[in-house]
């Protein structure tokens, strides 16, 4: 091929190649274009559908929530309508302004001082918040706050979205209200319940302790009769008795000699052991019917049944009474010990008091006394038995070996009040036990030996009966001691 020819070819090469290439970037670019319309178009879309939602969003907040805007500082920069119609403040009364308008002051600035905190480092904020209207009113909100970020992750606006729970609110505490009203109901109904129990067994025990003063004082009175017929008697006995006898001594002086019959008669009689022996018995009569006197003045002390009115009375006579009365108790029997008496009376004026029922006072500590000594005691029957134990005596103030025994002590509080202190070196009781030892009920005995009654008993006899104080102290091994105080005089 010639130099022209294949100069030319080559020329209709490059010429091809230049077309094939300005048409290829044509296409290129056309396709591009395309593209790009097409993403524009899919991007407008995807906005338009995002502002929709956007709107549809915000028409449904605006319609169900309460929606406000603040800025950094939390001033107010938008509400909604429905934030004006519940805190009754118009828009532009509320722009500019931030929450503290509403604050009811019902939350500890504590709870906000916390939502702050966590708000500021962009963290979601929720909780039920109590709000104040305009005109007063109060309404409950369900709060949640959305921090909006800028690039570094600090807030530059706060989105507060909330709720109206009032209506909630208002029924809890309406619900809680009754919940509170039926528990302070039914604490009324038991203690109602409690205090009428307690008032049933009162007077049954009450009923109990008037038979028992009725029983007492008919027996006293039933042996008061004869035993003073036989008294006044015994007194005529032993002058005739006397007078017999002295006038034997003078038939003996002066006729030295008798028939036989009547020597035989004296020395079938014993004459002599009759005359020595026979001022022995009515001295044993006399001793006898003192006492049965004394019994019978201290069964009719101790049931004062003529002193149902406050009366001014020895009390260390009604104590001396109900000690008579458990003297049977004092005594040892079989493995239960003797208890001894220690009584330390003070000089005490009379005393206006209900008697009858202080002795059922005393006889209710002094029972119990009995009770713990010899629980005690004959638990310990290894230790005590012809023996005695060691204990603190508080009464005198000193540290001695006592056998079982309980102590007695009465004196002057001031000039308006009297004290008597009963002690014992009995078993004691714990700090539990001893701070429910004036319930009613409340008993350490089996069932069946102790109703629980007694200290109860004693208890409103001297604090409400008496206007004094009934208190006890006591330990475990230590012993127990009741303290009584009452004034002089109750009518001051």
């Amino acid at each position: 091929m010639e130099p022209k020819q294949v100069a030319e070819q080559n020329v209709l090469k490059s010429t091809d190649f230049l077309n094939t290439t300005m048409l290829s970037k044509e296409e290129d670019a056309i396709q591009a274009y395309a593209v790009a319309v097409a993403e524009r178009k899919y991007s407008d879309e995807l906005i338009r559908q995002t502002l929709k939602e956007l709107s549809d969003i915000k028409f449904a907040l605006d319609r169900a929530a309460i929606v406000a805007i603040t800025d950094a500082k939390g001033k107010i920069t938008y509400v909604n309508d429905t934030f004006c119609k519940i805190s009754k403040y118009s828009p532009e009364e509320l722009i500019g302004q931030d929450h503290r308008i509403v604050n009811s002051s019902y939350h500890p600035k504590e709870v906000f001082r916390r939502m702050w905190s966590i708000i500021r480092v962009g963290k979601v904020w929720k909780g039920e918040i109590k709000n104040k209207a305009k005109d007063g009113t109060y309404y409950w909100v369900d709060t949640t706050i959305v921090p909006f970020l800028n690039e570094a992750g600090k807030p530059v606006r706060y989105l507060s979205i909330r709720f109206d729970i009032t209506e909630r609110k208002q029924v809890e505490e309406a619900l809680k209200r009754s919940q509170d009203e039926l528990r302070e109901n039914a604490k009324h109904l038991e203690q109602a319940m409690n205090r009428l129990k307690q008032t049933q067994s009162q007077l049954v025990q009450a009923e109990k302790m008037s038979s028992l003063g009725q029983l007492v004082a008919g027996v006293a009175h039933e042996i008061n009769n004869p035993i003073n017929f036989i008294y006044g008697n015994l007194i005529h006995i032993n002058e005739y008795t006397k007078n017999l006898l002295h006038l034997l001594e003078l038939y003996r002086q002066y006729y030295p000699n008798p028939i036989s019959e009547i020597q035989a008669e004296i020395e079938s009689q014993d004459l002599n052991f009759v005359a020595e022996d026979l001022p022995k018995l009515l001295d044993s009569m006399n001793l006898g019917t003192n006492r049965i006197c004394q019994v019978v003045a201290s069964l009719r002390n101790f049931s004062r049944l003529d002193e149902a009115q406050r009366k001014e009375v020895n009390l260390h006579e009604g104590i001396d009474s109900t000690l008579l009365i458990l003297q049977n108790r004092l005594k040892a029997r079989g493995k239960h010990p003797g208890v001894q008496i220690v009584k330390k009376y003070g000089k005490l004026p009379l005393v206006e008091c209900y008697a009858g029922q202080l002795n059922q006072v005393f006889m209710n500590i002094l029972s119990n006394a009995i009770d713990a000594i010899s629980s005690h005691f004959t638990n310990n029957a290894l230790e005590t038995q012809n023996s005695k134990l060691r204990i603190n005596n508080e009464e005198d103030n000193q540290s001695l070996l006592v056998k079982p025994t309980i102590w007695i002590r009465t004196q002057m509080v001031g000039k308006e009040r009297v004290k008597i202190a009963i002690a014992d070196n009995g078993s004691g009781m714990t700090e539990e036990v001893r701070q429910k030892i004036f319930d009613p009920f409340f008993t350490t005995k089996p069932v069946g030996v102790g109703t629980g009654l007694g200290l109860s008993i004693s208890y409103q006899i001297v604090v409400e009966k008496h206007r004094g104080k009934l208190t006890c102290i006591s330990a475990p091994t230590q012993g127990t001691k009741f303290i009584i105080e009452i004034p002089i005089q109750q009518s001051k």
